[in-house]
Order: C-alpha cells, then sequence, then structure tokens
C-alpha cells in the first residue's frame, strides 16, 4: 500500500450477521468508499482474533492521499448515507476507528 495517510477501520461481526454484513461490504460499500476523491486503495484484513464473546475480528485499511482528502470524505453526505445503510444489521457488528500519517516505511 503505498499512500501516506490511512483511515483503519476495525470491526466485529457477531456470526449471524456475517454473510450479510459482508455482501454488503463486498458488492457495494467498500467500492464505493474507495471511489471517494482521495482514497488510493483498500486492503481487508481477517484477524486472528476473536472478541470475548466469539465475533469475528477484520480491519479494512485504506490508504489515501491526504488528511484533507479523509476530511472531506467526512464532511461529504456518503457517512451518513452508510450510517443508514448499515441500520439493519447494527446489532451484528462493532466499530473501531483510526486515522494518521504514515510516518515510517521499510520496502
Amino acid at each position: 500500500m503505498d499512500a501516506p495517510f490511512v483511515y483503519v477501520v476495525k470491526f466485529w461481526v457477531h456470526p449471524n450477521g456475517a454473510a450479510t454484513i459482508m455482501h454488503w461490504l463486498d458488492s457495494k460499500h467498500s467500492a464505493e468508499v474507495v471511489a471517494q476523491p482521495g482514497f488510493r486503495s483498500l486492503r481487508r484484513v481477517k484477524l486472528d482474533e476473536k472478541s470475548a464473546d466469539g465475533w469475528d475480528a477484520y480491519m479494512m485499511i485504506y490508504g489515501l492521499e491526504s488528511r484533507e482528502a479523509l476530511m472531506r470524505y467526512f464532511e461529504s453526505p456518503a457517512p451518513k448515507q452508510y450510517a443508514q445503510e448499515r441500520k439493519p444489521f447494527e446489532h451484528h457488528l462493532r466499530t473501531d476507528r483510526a486515522w494518521g500519517e504514515i510516518d515510517f516505511r521499510i520496502g
């Protein structure tokens, strides 16, 4: 991933909601987010860890051209739209978000 800035979404999925959530991510959401101005790439990682209550853990790592690109995304209508789209399966999904500038790189 060659981007100077990243947006990381770590999320946990309840086994009963996994199929619906992953379908939404793979068929709609992921491509729409990466198509936003300033987004360069996306990697999803299925983490080996599970939550204490058995939910599967994942991490989405978005590469962006700048902090400003992410702030423009946050201020756009897109996050509100995605929040509405998530509502039907909110009780099967927990998220934690972080972002920052790449400050060290090897390779």
